[in-house]
């Protein structure tokens, strides 16, 4: 019998103290509940209700909470995908949009392309009747954290049919230099499902790009490693090869989880039909 399971994060890295991990935690305990509700259409439908969800809360790095770049901009960058046919939308730089997921997922479902940047991703929201933000409003409700800091949102799913899926969203690095783009956007870096599994990244973008590190983990799952390993073993890579720091979230074809970092922090909780679990503090 299928396993319906679902895991979110809210991005790697050392979170702020001021913030209580209580709001933290209820940020996830959202994003799970609302994904899990909409399990009943598939993975695909569980993953993006969940990112849209942490979108909303101010507390993580994508949607109204993201930081801005060097000119005071805010540039959000999403991707999904799905195991069956390898279906994939992304987006990239979008300044107007507070859920660019949403504007990835209709990306994957026209079918057309895979990736729109900038303006013509704007552009093809606007054509399909997505909500559109103003730039002033995501500047304003932008958070302003050090210069370093990042993160991302982002959640897979097996569902009770045996469908994978991994949706992803960021508001990059803070103080980023303009244009810059991250693994968020690009299939096989920070995201990336098939019949092994899915695989969801956070952290350093660029450690992962030269990694192709969720393309990677996937291929783990493909080896025989179960997710726990699978997720350990890729962190191990992203350091050892390319001194990276981050960390991953991964669901395999018979619905265990898999979560490994290199950061002090990174929230994340999973849920499946047997229990659920969530994250400690280093």
């Amino acid at each position: 019998m299928p396993v319906a399971t679902l895991i979110v994060h809210g991005g790697a890295g050392r979170w702020d103290p001021r913030i209580p991990r209580a709001e933290i935690d209820a940020g996830l305990d959202r994003a799970l509940e609302t994904g899990w509700r909409a399990l009943e259409d598939g993975a695909l439908s569980a993953v993006v209700a969940a990112v849209t969800a942490l979108e909303d809360d101010p507390h993580f790095n994508a949607g109204i909470g993201a930081v801005r770049n060097a000119d005071g901009e805010v540039e959000l960058d999403a991707g999904v995908m799905t195991a069956e046919r390898l279906r994939t939308g992304a987006v990239a730089g979008m300044t107007d949009s507070a859920r660019p997921v949403s504007v990835a997922r209709a990306v994957l479902e026209d079918g057309r392309h895979v990736l729109l940047a900038g303006a013509g991703a704007s552009r093809f929201a606007a054509e399909r009747g997505l909500p559109l933000a103003g730039r002033e409003h995501l500047r304003e409700s932008a958070r302003a954290l050090p210069g370093s800091a990042g993160g991302t949102v982002g959640a897979v799913c097996r569902d009770d049919r045996g469908g994978l899926a991994v949706a992803v969203s960021t508001g990059g690095v803070s103080g980023k230099f303009p244009g810059r783009v991250g693994d968020s956007a690009i299939c096989g870096a920070g995201f990336y499902a098939d019949t092994p599994g899915a695989a969801c990244a956070t952290g350093q973008g660029e450690a992962f790009i030269r990694l192709a590190g969720c393309r990677r983990a996937v291929e783990m799952l493909a080896a025989g490693l179960d997710a726990p390993t699978c997720a350990a073993r890729l962190i191990e890579e992203l350091a050892e090869r390319v001194g990276g720091e981050g960390g991953i979230i991964v669901v395999d074809a018979a619905g265990r989880p898999g979560v490994a970092r290199n950061t002090r922090d990174m929230p994340w909780a999973w849920r499946t039909e047997a229990g659920a679990a969530r994250w400690s503090s280093a």
